[in-house]
């Protein structure tokens, strides 16, 4: 497995490193760890009037700086790796770089911004969802979550959910090795249930369940694996970050379509809410 690790230094990027060390490590066999930092590029007339020695020794002293306690972290866990920097905007660089190497999957860290900010503000972590088409770990700030807690796995019947699903149960052994897993479905509120139409409305929208569980089921069905239905009603980001909240889970897993990196910091998403309102890590899977 190919993980890659950005980091800068901050407490939220070595939480994400953490995670690794004290999560995944445990269970994966010659596991391939690269950290990637991205510094933004010296503007060139300043580059051009200071010289390039003294430009390279500043890209070398920030890389090392925000890598340092990283490398201490796996240092201190007997976890090889291969440490990177690379000149860029990280919102664009981190996503091709996972891409060129073949990555796994990509674990990056976020402090969070609050459902309101998450959504209106662009940061670096939301511009790697909208660009990144490998697998995305995002881990907050805090204490990492109980390892014996539930897998939620957020459902909509679609073939991102599929894919998200059976990424999950191809690495189970790293994400799911309790089995706890429980599939969540959420729809739109029912009406009052006054008239023949609002029963015939909540008939659709119980068969509308079945169909969003029924391909994740199939899949857990064939390996084995158990879990529990979940179908509640409401906004679909907030629904889902208040179970795992109130349940305590060790991981969300999501299926995403992407939208391109203006769209997606411009509108919200129930990935983004998912994101803004949770406390565990979230797994996207494109």
């Amino acid at each position: 497995m190919k993980i890659l690790l950005p980091v800068d230094g901050s407490r939220h990027s070595l939480n994400a490193v953490r995670y690794v060390a004290e999560r995944l490590w445990p269970s994966l066999e010659d596991a391939e760890i690269t950290l990637l930092h991205v510094h933004y590029r010296v503007p060139p007339r300043a580059a051009s009037a200071v010289g390039r020695t003294v430009v390279e020794g500043y890209y070398q002293s920030e890389a090392e700086a925000a890598q340092k306690g990283a490398r201490k972290l796996l240092d201190q866990h007997g976890i090889p790796y291969n440490a990177l920097r690379q000149p860029g905007y990280p919102g664009k660089v981190i996503p091709e770089h996972a891409e060129s190497m073949g990555a796994d999957l990509v674990v990056m860290g976020s402090h969070g911004l609050g459902a309101a900010k998450g959504l209106l503000l662009g940061s670096v972590t939301q511009a790697v969802i909208a660009n990144c088409s490998t697998p995305l770990l995002v881990v907050r700030d805090g204490q990492l979550p109980p390892e014996k807690g539930e897998v939620l796995v957020a459902v909509d019947g679609s073939a991102y959910t599929r894919r998200a699903v059976s990424y999950l149960l191809r690495h189970r052994a790293q994400f799911a090795p309790q089995g706890r897993v429980t599939l969540m479905h959420v729809s739109p509120p029912p009406g009052r249930m006054l008239t023949a139409v609002d029963r015939i409305l909540e008939s659709q929208r119980q068969a509308d369940n079945e169909k969003a569980m029924r391909p994740a089921k199939r899949l857990l069905d064939k390996v084995g694996v158990k879990y529990k239905a979940v179908n509640v009603t409401g906004d679909p980001g907030e629904r889902i970050a208040n179970h795992a909240r109130g349940n305590h889970s060790s991981l969300i897993v999501m299926g995403s379509h992407g939208r391109g990196s203006m769209t997606s910091l411009l509108l919200g998403s129930v990935t983004q809410k998912t994101l803004a309102g949770a406390r565990a890590p979230v797994l996207i899977v494109r």
